[in-house]
């Protein structure tokens, strides 16, 4: 079923005999095959616009597609897909219940452009710049949310007020309950305004809406490449680290590992670091919000915190080594010596609880 209600438009139901008195009667039809027009109920079947037929008949929007690879895409952009097709149902209902005497062969053409256009970008192959820059991905959203506030423009005044039902919750999550626009549409529809009147209000609306939603997406890739950022730079120390324990230049000297070399007490602290970073980093990931995001941040949130535990590690032993702390000192075996590096692993949780309650933000 489509967001409307009605039956999906599909590239197989075109040009069939269809039961009357439903939505399905106004599908719009092709040539038959003796080449005769069979011309809609409204007469203007024969008027539809190139990017629209393109739309109507496109076979990864529409019934036929039968491409494994398209089903093998990334989960954002099954959703992008799923939302195109939403999107192309709407529009084609729209076009069918869309009276003669307008400029019929531009009818449509901008939204069906735009929904094309969000295809296109959910089955484009990503290099690793665009990747971490999210250009699809902005792409494919931008153009489906400024497609649905277009078909909103030429929607018939009852499917306008089933769509301002739908459009005011989400405006009130991204905008505010108290936000001008939505107090203005629902005085529109006590009013039982007309299309004309409350057509271009709820479309305003629709596009602020989702200007909010766009920007917290932007949000969300920005912060999803800080924490690859971060946690680059906490990889680079590590490495060091290990460089240091290969030049003998870290000794942490326990008397069981004397013939040992260093780097290998290092890289089992690092190692242990790694383990108390993880089980503090349990209970926060367990937490998140479960709301989609394309960006995987709380893997990335992990990544960084099980990067960020081998370096406290490390700079926690060297405090105990330089006997800093009073009444601490560093262990004289490599099994107390990893204990603390378990327990200074585990302190990332006080460094990196700041990242917690702004992923926890974003998410929510």
């Amino acid at each position: 079923m489509g967001a409307s209600g009605k039956r999906p438009f599909s590239v197989w139901s075109v040009g069939r005999t269809t039961n009357p008195g439903t939505s399905s009667n106004k599908l719009i039809s092709h040539h038959d095959h003796n080449g005769q027009n069979d011309h809609h109920h409204n007469g203007h079947a024969d008027q539809i616009g190139p990017v629209l037929r393109q739309l109507r008949d496109d076979p990864v929007l529409g019934c036929g597609d039968e491409d494994d690879a398209t089903r093998r895409k990334a989960a954002w952009r099954q959703v992008v897909l799923s939302r195109a097709r939403r999107s192309r149902h709407d529009l084609l209902c729209a076009w069918a219940a869309s009276p003669p005497g307008r400029d019929l062969d531009r009818w449509g053409e901008e939204a069906a452009e735009l929904i094309l256009k969000a295809r296109d970008s959910a089955l484009h192959t990503v290099s690793l710049w665009s990747w971490l820059e999210g250009c699809y991905q902005e792409q494919a959203w931008l153009s489906l949310h400024e497609a649905e506030a277009q078909i909103i423009e030429v929607l018939p005044l009852e499917e306008l007020r089933a769509r301002a039902d739908g459009l005011l919750g989400k405006a009130r999550r991204a905008l505010g309950g108290d936000d001008p626009r939505i107090w203005c549409i629902k005085s529109l529809l006590r009013e039982d305004a007309t299309a004309r009147e409350l057509r271009p209000r709820l479309a305003h609306l629709a596009r602020a809406t989702y200007d909010a939603l766009d920007d917290r997406y932007a949000q969300s890739r920005g912060y999803r490449n800080r924490l690859i950022r971060l946690t680059l730079m906490a990889l680079a120390g590590i490495v060091l680290c290990l460089v240091a324990g290969t030049m003998s230049t870290l000794d942490f000297g326990p008397t069981d590992q004397a013939n040992a070399g260093a780097w290998r007490t290092v890289v089992s602290i690092l190692l242990f670091g790694s383990i108390g970073a993880l089980v503090t980093a349990i209970p926060p990931l367990a937490k998140a919000n479960g709301a989609r995001n394309p960006f995987s941040l709380p893997l990335f949130q992990l990544l960084l915190k099980l990067t960020m535990g081998p370096l406290l590690a490390i700079v926690g032993l060297l405090i105990l080594q330089d006997k800093l702390i009073g009444r601490f000192s560093t262990p004289a075996n490599l099994r107390g010596l990893l204990i603390w590096a378990t327990l200074f692993g585990a302190a990332q949780q006080s460094v990196t609880r700041f990242i917690d309650q702004r992923v926890t933000r974003i998410l929510g």
